[in-house]
This record gives C-alpha cells, structure tokens and sequence, in this order.
C-alpha cells in the first residue's frame, strides 16, 4: 500500500544523472516515481540549476547554495547525482538537518574519515543513507554471504573514451588503444581515488562484501568494449558466484552506465511503495 503522504526529494547535481532522476519523479507508469515530488535542486551551476527547474511540472527552487537549500522547506530525502566532491561538501549536511541521503556517487565512501562522519550525522539525527546498487547487480547476494566471503573480484570494462580524464587514465591520454588494455591492477580503495567518476561500482561491491582493501579491481580500457562491462567473482564458504553485466553507457554521461540512474530511481520507488519488494 502507498504511503499516503508526498514523498519530498531535493536533488544535488542537475546535470544528466540529476535530470532523468528528477523527470522520473511523480510520473505514473513504467519507470516513474508516482506519489512523489521534487522540492528543491542544488547545482554550482546556476543556468544548468534553472533549466532543470522550468522542465519539471512541480517547479522546485533552484539553488547554489547549500544553506538555502537546506532551509527552503521539508525534505524527506536528497538524492545526490553529482559527484564525490558534492558528497564530501554536502552529505554531513544533509544528514545533520535530519534528511536521508542517496548516494549516487558511492565511491566518497571510501575515504574513511568521510565514511564516519556521514554515519556519526546519520546516527544523531535518525536520517538514512542509502546507497543504490548503481550499475551492478547481484548486491543482495553479497550481503547474504558477507560473513562467508574470502574473495571478491571486479573487472571492469570500459572504452577509452569513458575513461577519459580520470587520474588513473593520465599515462594513457593521446595514446592510440587498439587492443585491451589493462591500466589499472589493485584494491577498491585506489581504484575510486583514481577513477572518480567510472567505479562506484568498486565501493558498493566493497561495502556490501569485504571492504575497500581486500576487494581487487582490474580496469580495462578496450576500443571494442560492447559497453560499460563489470564482472565480478566471489568465493568463499558459501561457494563461488560469478556474473557479468554489459551496461550501455548513459546517452548523455558515457563515464557511467545507463543502469546506475535507473538503480537510484528504483531505490525512490521502494521508499514511496514500501510493499513487497523481491530480493531486497
């Protein structure tokens, strides 16, 4: 049964994420997010902020500063659909003004002091994190079996073009890739640091399973990568798993998959329809 009262949702980051998020929001149908409403965005981008706003049918205030987002009226949640950056400036924030927080941008939770005081903001005030299954799959299996696991692997796939401009890249700009190339071979917790915006998929796996310093990541920059490819393999008492998952890139945003909006706007969903949900 519906929850009889609007679900409110801020937005941070208007840009492609932040936008097919927010245009799902209080659209019946497939896809959509009915019995909610977008209240206010938050961009450093004004124009962007004010665009996004004309376009939705509530016609949320657009702002640039974080306190007068925050001070603009009842939020029930803030979906951030920015950056890691954007997590670090305003997720104690949010937390601290009693909201729940989405985190699109799961990655800023490997930088242990950020990961504590996000979790200190949410145990004082009650207020949620949840972080969706971005581009991934197979997270319920995870936690069922984190107690058991010894290994976890991710091999992520990716064009050289969606790769572009990531730290982790740097020794490969200009340089013509014409076969696989692996250019990164080491823990989660190095992997998100130099791959900011292409492996949050790293930390989630991380945080559902072993953590940031035991779970291997491999990347791959390969020119004839049929998408944004991720495989994962864990072993362990429970036995082994392994799935694979080709996830074409976003339309607007090829550093991050299709999937991983599709995740957060699943996530807003289950929060308005709290029913029966399969596998979570």
């Amino acid at each position: 049964m519906r929850q009889a009262k609007t679900l409110e949702i801020g937005v941070i980051g208007c840009g492609s994420m932040g936008a097919e998020l927010a245009g799902a929001v209080g659209r019946d149908g497939p896809g959509g997010i009915p019995g909610a409403r977008v209240t206010a965005l938050l961009d450093i981008d004004a124009e962007q902020g004010r665009s996004l706003a004309s376009s939705l049918a509530s016609h949320p205030t657009s702002f640039t500063v974080e306190s007068e987002f925050l001070a603009c009226g009842q939020m029930d949640i803030v979906a951030e659909c920015a950056s890691q950056i954007a997590v670090r400036e305003h997720g104690a924030a949010v937390l601290s003004s009693g909201i729940s927080l989405l985190l699109m941008s799961s990655g800023a939770l490997m930088d242990p002091e950020l990961f504590e005081s996000l979790n200190a903001a949410s145990a004082a005030t009650g207020a949620q994190i949840i972080v969706p299954s971005g581009a991934v799959g197979g997270i319920d299996a995870l936690r069922a079996v984190q107690a058991d696991l010894k290994s976890v692997t991710i091999v992520s796939t990716k064009r050289p073009a969606a790769l572009s401009g990531a730290p982790g890249f740097a020794d490969w700009e200009g340089r013509e890739i014409t076969e696989p190339v692996t250019v990164f071979d080491g823990p989660a917790a190095d992997a998100v640091k130099l791959f900011p915006a292409n492996v949050n998929v790293a930390a989630t796996v991380s945080l559902a399973g072993i953590g940031p310093e035991r779970t291997m990541v491999r990347v791959v920059a390969d020119p004839e990568a049929p998408g944004n490819v991720h495989e994962i393999r864990a072993t362990g008492g429970f036995g082994e798993f392994n799935f694979r998952l080709v996830n074409r890139p976003h339309p607007k945003n090829p550093k991050t998959s299709h999937l991983a909006v599709l995740a957060a706007i699943e996530s807003l969903r289950a929060l308005v329809n709290p029913g029966m949900r399969v596998g979570t």
